[in-house]
């Protein structure tokens, strides 16, 4: 074990005996050796716990614990405890590292000091609940914010795409200053649903396009059945919004987001479910929804597009959005059956044919899904904002900061090649003056063509299809 190691790697483990020891010995295998790895098993009684009590044994680096609470989110918080590095990296007993992986972290956090959590993507093999991938629920959650042009109150693409869909590192020292800890009340759930969203929106963060982290196992081998898995989900979230609403301003500022993860997150947890405990999950959604609709936290103008028709449906009767959603699952069964192609030691996803389609031709077809009302009003705001100027602007506006980090220039840097004054830059990356269609045209070039930020620009969302399609037309000159 490394006297002063430099990351700290937290695991808590449940019955994790046929994958667990792969996913430590890719991290034994790394390329760095300045690390530790901390295990906390819960109540394990499939052999996990034999498994974890001799890698301890054969490496110093590994450090094992038990912990009866029957709590994963309080085995996290065990773990943290115990961390000694400044950076700690909470991992699932699924994942595993590619074999550079704290390397490359060890580097962005010599380049970005000052960020508090550090995100990479996670590259997920592997299929959901009837052959709905990772892959595809990224796509779902990128497309529902593409389509809606409609200003956030906080970056809510980045924080979604970021709760499903990424593995972070975060300064332990942050983590006790903002007194971020995980839900951790006995029951159901990987239980951190509401330390992320947390340290997120609290944060400083910067963004790794790099992926660093497969997930080996994407789904659970059967549905769940416990009836305690709903109520402690929703707790969760409840636990969540009591944190949340510790600062008033951080509340407001993040309360449409904080409903649309709830949406989603349940959505997730509802594929999983056994048929009979379905309803009893869309009844306490009903009632939550409809509760945060009176308290003025959420209304039916903050639904996403992509969902819009369903969570009007479950507002009205959570008996007919069951059989809506009983009827969709069966069609996405049927349809997306994933295919496992292992070549040159690699995992890959491949999707039918028939789920590529054109953007245009995406966006109608889930039209068909809306209300004959809520299609036509979708139709027309799909029409306004094929190109958003006032969207994309202020979009910019939130994202120059951590773009500008990301290609390691300073402010002055940034206004020589923008053309206006540091004092000006300084002015437009603070939000005090607004970015005109010019500037946001000479940022998007300077980031989109960029190797750094290139990627982080199209997760974005800054460079959307309908512009490229204007930029590809080009302009017409009539000559004499």
């Amino acid at each position: 074990m490394s006297d002063r190691p430099k990351i700290s790697i937290i695991i808590a483990t449940h019955n994790s005996a046929d994958y667990i020891e792969g996913c430590v010995d890719s991290i034994l295998s790394q390329s760095v050796e300045e690390f530790e790895l901390i295990v906390v098993d819960v109540s394990s009684d499939d052999g996990t716990k034999d498994i974890l009590e001799e890698l301890a044994r054969e490496d110093a680096r590994v450090t094992f614990l038990a912990d009866g609470m029957q709590s994963l989110g309080h085995a996290k918080n065990m773990a943290l405890d115990h961390a000694r590095a400044p950076y700690v990296l909470i991992l699932e007993p699924e994942d595993y590292l590619h074999m550079d992986a704290l390397e490359h972290f060890q580097q962005m956090i010599s380049s970005y000091p000052d960020s508090d959590v550090l995100l990479c993507d996670t590259e997920c093999v592997g299929s959901a609940a009837y052959g709905r991938s990772c892959v595809d629920r990224k796509r779902f959650l990128s497309e529902a914010n593409r389509w809606d042009g409609r200003p956030r109150e906080v970056e809510n693409r980045l924080l979604r795409d970021f709760m499903y869909n990424h593995t972070a590192l975060y300064k332990v020292d942050y983590l006790y200053e903002q007194g971020i800890r995980h839900y951790e009340q006995p029951g159901y759930g990987r239980q951190d649903s509401a330390f992320r969203f947390l340290a997120l929106v609290k944060g400083t963060p910067s963004v790794s396009v790099l992926a660093m982290c497969d997930r080996q196992v994407d789904a659970r081998k059967q549905r769940i059945s416990d009836k305690a898995a709903v109520t402690d989900t929703c707790n969760e979230f409840y636990y969540l919004r009591q944190e949340l609403k510790k600062d008033e301003k951080l509340w407001w500022r993040t309360r449409l987001v904080f409903w649309q993860a709830y949406y989603d997150r349940n959505m997730l947890l509802y594929e999983q479910l056994a048929d009979e405990l379905r309803s009893r999950l869309a009844q306490r959604m009903q009632a939550d929804i409809k509760k945060a609709i009176y308290c003025q936290e959420y209304s039916r103008d903050h639904f996403d597009i992509t969902v819009r028709h369903d969570m009007e449906l479950l507002l009205v009767s959570a008996e007919d959005f069951s059989l809506s959603q009983k009827k969709r699952l069966a069609e996405l069964q049927q349809k997306s059956i994933p295919i496992i192609d292992q070549e040159d030691d690699s995992l890959m996803i491949l999707r039918n044919a028939d789920d590529i389609n054109d953007d245009y031709a995406r966006e109608e077809s889930d039209l068909e899904y809306l209300s004959e009302e809520s299609a036509e009003c979708t139709k027309q705001r799909i029409q306004k904002y094929r190109v958003n100027r006032v969207w994309l602007m202020e979009e910019m506006t939130r994202d120059m900061a951590p773009l500008r980090l990301l290609l390691g220039l300073t402010q002055d840097e940034m206004s020589e090649l923008l053309g206006v004054s540091a004092s000006t830059y300084k002015s437009l990356e603070a939000g005090k003056k607004k970015v005109s269609w010019d500037q946001f045209l000479t940022l998007l070039f300077v980031f989109r063509f960029n190797d750094r930020t290139s990627a982080v620009v199209d997760t974005l969302g800054l460079y959307p299809e309908s512009l490229k399609i204007r930029m590809k037309k080009g302009v017409i000159i009539a000559y004499g």
